[in-house]
């Protein structure tokens, strides 16, 4: 999901050609050792992506284009899907605090 919000703003950064040399990347290690447990990573990923919703919003409220706001919305619809699948492995596994 990343990936794709990533690739959506930076073919429009190169089509208002505002994308410098090097586009925004996501770096991620191919390590299979977790230093951390699984409830701490869960409760970082949901809290992240639950604060991420209104500064989306706040984004599009602020942006005078529309091609942004139908970009932006479609990605809050996205990540609220995505945040209600990582509170209900929460519930499930008995995390939810």
């Amino acid at each position: 999901m990343s990936e794709k919000q990533i690739n959506i703003f930076n073919t429009l950064l190169r089509e208002e050609d505002l994308l410098e040399i090097s586009p925004v990347t996501m770096e991620v290690t191919d390590s299979t050792i977790s230093p951390f447990s699984d409830k701490l990573i869960m409760f970082l990923i949901t809290t992240t992506t639950a604060t991420s919703i209104p500064l989306i919003a706040h984004a599009m409220s602020v942006s005078m284009r529309k091609d942004l706001a139908i970009h932006y919305a479609r990605i809050i619809a996205e990540i609220i899907h995505y945040e209600e699948i990582g509170v209900n492995i929460l519930i499930n596994r008995g995390w939810m605090e």
